[in-house]
């Protein structure tokens, strides 16, 4: 980038002889002082609107989007419209640097800071949630096309996202296990409309990213090189977690496949296992997985996820239940039926079968049915994701004598990608 007075004027010079060489008169090229002047102004413009990097070593991409939406609500007692996060695929800005060391190695860099204004995991019946910034990734890494990727920071687990492979666009409306996000900080009614002393989060004991769906963490990360359509993946940290998966994407005979599958253990209290934030709740194992499957001629999908996450007996208490386990099934259609984009439609069924909840020790269980309805319309000249949702909830608990009001909620919004 071009600085100072005479780094300018050399670039006016250079501007002027370039665009005044081609057989227009050399009187146009005396621009006079006030010409100068106007070029020096737009140079110093463009100086200060252009994105910067530290060196010319390091790559620099900026990426990211914002996603927001309108939610409607309605947990048998009261019903409210927010403005909201959508907290499924949530709004953040991400920098990417990599640097090239020769033919094979290359090292690099993620940063990435998740933005939520109202979060809709955060939200109760009573009021938004505050707005905040959130550290999700600050890591390095170096990689080898023969050896593989070996990432150190804080960053994705490798059973982060394991439930949540899907082929079609429904993951920016709402992941497969990560269910109780559009309402995860509101409380249970019972018939009279009083709260049962648990949110929907609460039933999984607080694992808000899902039951069998990891997170991120400090960690050491190791991804081996893709062969046949197979990455394996390991991480460790602090002496206190591990987890391993096996991914695999590929294409036949019309058909895109991907799945995957993570086995994980915590044992230290200062983890959070599956997004819960009570120290001392998180020692156990976790277990999970997903599979999609798209037709490449009409368009048709299905992707089903599986989770189970077994805590240690002294979290939840002796004699009381500790097995938690869910599943989700998505089926529909995404096809380009206008010029816009795809548009993708389909409907879910959820079924989790849980221990005690973390809030109220008296629910020794529950189940949880949840049925759904969404569509997503593309607009790729703007990068731009439109949708709209519906969700039913329904929990039977046991331990407590209280019949649960349902739950239902509408919420619509778009994610614009930069």
């Amino acid at each position: 980038m071009y600085g100072g007075v005479w780094g300018r004027a050399n670039l006016a010079l250079v501007l002027s002889a370039g665009l005044f060489a081609g057989g227009v008169p050399a009187y146009a090229a005396d621009l006079g002082s006030d010409g100068v002047a106007d070029l020096e102004e737009r140079v110093a413009e463009l100086e200060a609107t252009t994105a910067r990097k530290g060196n010319r070593k390091v790559s620099l991409t900026v990426s990211g989007w914002v996603n927001q939406a309108v939610q409607w609500w309605d947990d048998g007692a009261e019903s409210n419209t927010y403005v909201t996060t959508n907290g499924s695929d949530p709004s953040r800005f991400r920098f990417v640097g990599k640097a090239k060391i020769d033919s094979d190695w290359s090292a690099g860099y993620i940063l990435e800071i998740g933005v939520a204004s109202a979060a809709q995991s955060s939200n109760t019946a009573d009021a938004l949630a505050a707005s905040s910034f959130t550290l999700r990734h600050s890591a390095w890494f170096l990689e080898s096309k023969k050896l593989g990727k070996v990432t150190v920071g804080q960053t994705s687990a490798v059973n982060d996202g394991i439930t949540e492979l899907s082929l079609a666009k429904t993951v920016l409306v709402d992941k497969p296990i990560t269910i109780f996000t559009p309402n995860g900080a509101v409380s249970l009614r019972n018939s009279a409309g009083g709260s049962v002393g648990a949110t929907w989060t609460d039933l999984t004991f607080g694992q808000s990213t899902g039951v069998g769906e990891g997170d991120r963490y400090n960690l050491v990360r190791y991804d081996s090189p893709e062969f046949g359509g197979f990455v394996a993946s390991a991480n460790w940290g602090e002496d206190d977690f591990w987890a391993v998966a096996l991914k695999y994407a590929g294409e036949f005979q019309g058909f895109k496949l991907a799945a995957g599958i993570s086995y994980g253990e915590i044992t230290d209290a200062t983890q959070k296992f599956g997004g819960s934030t009570a120290a001392g709740n998180d020692r156990g194992t976790t277990l999970g997985g997903s599979a999609s499957i798209l037709h490449t001629g009409t368009g048709l999908f299905v992707t089903f996820a599986y989770g189970e996450t077994e805590l240690a007996q002294k979290v939840v208490g002796a004699g009381n239940d500790r097995n938690y386990s869910n599943w989700n099934i998505q089926a529909g259609i995404q096809r380009k039926w206008n010029p816009l984009g795809n548009t993708t439609l389909y409907g879910e069924y959820y079924q989790g079968d849980f221990g005690q909840a973390k809030s109220n020790a008296a629910i020794k269980s529950s189940d949880v049915d949840v049925w759904g309805l969404a569509a997503v319309q593309s607009i790729d000249a703007a990068s731009l994701d439109l949708y709209v949702a519906y969700r039913h909830y329904s929990a039977d608990l046991k331990g407590v004598a209280i019949d649960v009001e349902d739950y239902d909620t509408v919420f619509s919004g778009a994610k614009i990608s930069f």
